[in-house]
Parts: structure tokens; C-alpha cells; sequence
């Protein structure tokens, strides 16, 4: 059994919670009726960033990855495009491909594995800085929705899709259908928007100290 130094175990313990978040997309792609892309790209991101996380490397070439997100963020870009420029849910993840596609040409395994991709102030800094401070604003912005929805003072749906995108998240399931059975409880709660707004705000965390490393 390989013993990693003590710092790696870090790196292990964000690349687990990476794959924990792209297998928990992965479920509710099964279980979505509405943004199954959504879903998707959200899954490819976590397996992703717990690729570069890993201490032990990355399986999956550089190239696949690049191909993964390259498309994934045309597919929204065009979605945005189509729906005006309001549309905050598309808009989020061409940000999110654009930073994974970032990470993977500028230095992101290398900033994962404890060394900055790279030194000094330059515009591939303040690319990373900039992402990273959005990456942060949207983690405290859902975790500010997930406060609300607690009071009862709004949904905590972290992106709402706008008119004319597929709904982000499925159609509730009804209360006496979950109270009947406990199981259809779980896969309610599994889909439902508070989940999501919980992904989102540890996923944007994880991208967060991906960017700050590679200053």
C-alpha cells in the first residue's frame, strides 16, 4: 500500500470529495426529468478536479478532458446565446468550462499537487484569481440562498434556469407519495433543489482552492 506524505493527504481527501460530488451528480442525472446536461456536466466536473486532486494521476488524457468541457461549454454558450443574456444557469457553466479548460492547460495538476502552476503577477494569475473570486462569490451566494430558504425566506435553488432552458430541477414529488414511502422520500431529496444548492457550494469551493493554487 502506497503511503502518501502528510500534505498529500489532502489532496486524497479533496479528489474523494470530488468523485463523491461527480457520482452524486451522476445520480440525479438518473433521477432528473428536466437539465440532464446540467447534471452531466456537473458530474464531469467533479470526476474531473478529483482527477487532478488524485496524488496518484490522472487516467484519462488531458485531451479527453479538453474535448469533455471544450463542448460542454459551447453547448451552453449557445444556450445562453438563445435565451438573452439573462440567463444566469447557462451563463454558470460556461464559466465552469472555460475554468476547467483553464486548469488543465495552465497548470491545474500541478497547482493540485501543491505547486503553483505559476509565480509572480501576470495575466494567467489574474485569470485564476479572477475565477477563483467568482467561484467564492458563488459558494457564499448559495450558501446565502440555503440561510433563506431555511427561514423560509426564498427557494434555495442556487441557479434557477430562465425561461426557455430546461428546469434545473425535477418537478416536486408529491407530499403523500414521500410520507407513504420512505424510499421515494430519499430520491426526492436526492433531486431536490437543496441537494443541488449543497453541490454547487462545495464544488465551487474546490475550484476555489484549485484556482488560488495555481497563483
Amino acid at each position: 500500500m502506497r503511503r502518501f506524505p502528510r500534505m498529500e493527504w489532502v489532496h486524497v481527501i479533496l479528489a474523494v470529495g470530488c468523485l463523491g460530488l461527480g457520482v452524486l451528480h451522476l445520480a440525479r442525472l438518473l433521477l432528473m426529468r428536466g437539465d440532464r446536461v446540467g447534471e452531466a456536466s456537473h458530474a464531469a466536473m467533479g470526476v474531473g478536479m478529483a482527477a487532478m486532486y488524485s496524488p496518484l494521476g490522472d487516467p484519462v488524457p488531458d485531451a479527453v478532458w479538453l474535448v469533455v468541457f471544450a463542448a460542454t461549454g459551447l453547448w451552453f454558450a449557445a444556450l445562453a446565446v438563445r435565451a438573452g443574456l439573462g440567463t444566469r444557469d447557462a451563463g454558470y457553466h460556461v464559466v465552469c468550462a472555460v475554468a476547467m479548460v483553464f486548469m488543465l492547460t495552465m497548470g491545474g495538476h500541478d497547482a493540485a499537487g501543491g505547486h503553483g502552476g505559476h509565480g509572480g503577477i501576470g495575466l494567467l494569475s489574474v485569470a485564476a484569481l479572477a475565477l477563483a473570486g467568482f467561484f467564492a462569490w458563488h459558494a457564499l451566494r448559495c450558501g446565502d440562498r440555503l440561510v433563506a430558504a431555511a427561514r423560509g425566506d426564498a427557494d434555495c435553488a442556487c441557479e434557477p434556469a430562465a425561461e426557455g432552458l430546461f428546469a434545473t430541477v425535477a418537478p416536486p414529488v408529491a407530499t403523500r407519495s414521500l410520507d407513504a414511502t420512505p424510499e421515494v422520500g430519499r430520491l426526492a431529496r436526492l433531486r431536490s433543489a437543496r441537494t443541488a444548492t449543497g453541490a454547487h457550494i462545495a464544488m465551487a469551493g474546490a475550484m476555489t482552492v484549485m484556482c488560488l493554487g495555481m497563483l
